[in-house]
């Protein structure tokens, strides 16, 4: 069996885990199915040793015509022409022609193997929303619509839907007929099953899961309770849509904290969540809290790009955890580990919801290092029955996302 994963982004590490679960589940249900999956940067999959193991390989994707050799001086004519080949890929799509163009816009690499796909999953994340991309004018519709216009089945796995905000009908349109062609669209949370019905998609199609990466709860055979853990914070910020005009407040915010964590016996360590040297990169921000800290000699940050299953042991050293991207608590929340989940969409107080931990969870928009050291001061007084809540909790529903997955990929 050949499966397709599309939609991986590859510079964050929070999709890289997604990506990570995705293969693991996979091979565990059938070690011979062979895996490609389609990326933003296939170059910064190399030298991972799990990938080679399991002969996992990485293509660009279909909206990419800088990685194609093969007839060079064609794929530079219509890169020149990008902007106005995903209005002539939505047109042909919407008018049922695109079978006629799609071996002229769609890279080789990505059409080649997409043909001798069995099963083609959109794996998760937040991809299908117009918050990272002005109407979906990107690679998530384009290569939905590749996908599809092959005679494929795609199925989203898996993966926060909306808010969607249009200022082209063509493109809402568009994003509709997409998502109501998918086989299945499996949500992580329930705001995104109404964005999903408010945009008009059959209920039907719609179906509930869990966060993917949950599913790496399996990676810990056995529970380390975390007060027998070295007396640490984890802390993971956000700096992706961090405006000029608030860094200033959220950097003293975080610092203060910070100061407050190791006067009370805790060390700190941050845990970038993009790799180095792609876009955005959150080391310049971290680097700029650590120079406010007094006790900078108590404080670190991992500055190397770990991979998923050890980024995740080191999150599980922690007794208590940070988070503000959304997947730094989702490694928070499967390894265990009592955590604060600081909210920049709703996607993440749901999370903390499925927990029970709403409490630690705080809107960044209500943000203040007043509040966080009040979350850090109850955590401590239930810190091993919190962590115990979760752990337990992320076992439950690792078998739970296993089985949603099988039910994808043999009823596609």
């Amino acid at each position: 069996m050949n499966i397709l994963l599309i939609h991986q982004y590859a510079g964050n590490k929070g999709d890289r885990a997604v990506l990570f679960a995705m293969c693991s589940m996979i091979k565990s249900l059938d070690n011979s199915v062979h895996i490609s999956v389609s990326t933003s940067s296939p170059e910064l999959w190399d030298n991972y040793e799990y990938y080679k193991e399991q002969e996992i390989e990485f293509i660009p994707s279909a909206w990419d015509y800088e990685r194609i050799d093969k007839c060079r001086w064609y794929w530079n004519k219509i890169n020149r022409l990008k902007k106005y080949t995903f209005t002539l890929m939505r047109e042909c799509y919407l008018n049922g022609c695109s079978r006629l163009v799609n071996t002229f816009l769609i890279n080789p690499i990505f059409y080649r193997i997409a043909k001798k796909a069995d099963v083609v999953i959109s794996v998760g994340g937040h991809h299908f929303t117009t918050i990272l991309s002005r109407d979906l004018v990107s690679s998530i519709n384009f290569d939905a619509m590749a996908i599809l216009s092959m005679g494929k089945n795609l199925s989203c796995f898996s993966q926060s839907f909306g808010p969607f905000v249009f200022y082209n009908k063509r493109n809402q349109i568009l994003t509709q007929k997409i998502l109501q062609k998918c086989i299945s669209l499996y949500v992580r949370e329930d705001v995104a099953r109404q964005y999903l019905l408010q945009l008009g998609i059959s209920s039907s199609k719609i179906k509930d899961t869990y966060e993917s990466v949950l599913s790496l709860n399996s990676l810990f055979k056995t529970y380390e309770y975390p007060s027998a853990r070295e007396k640490r914070i984890g802390i993971a910020i956000y700096s992706t849509q961090l405006k000029e005009e608030n860094r200033e407040r959220y950097v003293e915010c975080i610092s203060s904290f910070a100061d407050y964590a190791i006067d009370k016996g805790y060390l700190v360590r941050f845990f970038p969540m993009e790799l180095k040297n792609s876009l955005p990169d959150d080391r310049p921000v971290i680097l700029d809290i650590i120079s406010r800290i007094d006790n900078k000699n108590l404080c670190d940050f991992i500055d190397r790009d770990l991979p998923t299953d050890e980024h995740l042991r080191e999150v599980a050293k922690c007794q208590i955890f940070v988070g503000h991207k959304t997947h730094s608590t989702i490694f928070a929340l499967a390894t265990g580990t009592p955590l604060i989940g600081i909210a920049y969409h709703p996607k993440t107080e749901e999370f903390m919801k499925q927990f029970s931990v709403s409490f630690y969870c705080v809107v960044d928009k209500n943000l203040s290092s007043e509040i966080l050291m009040n979350k850090l001061d109850n955590i401590e007084s239930e810190l091993d029955q919190v962590g115990v809540s979760l752990f337990s909790k992320a076992r439950v529903l690792s078998d739970k996302i296993l089985g949603d997955l099988k039910k994808v990929i043999y009823l596609n």
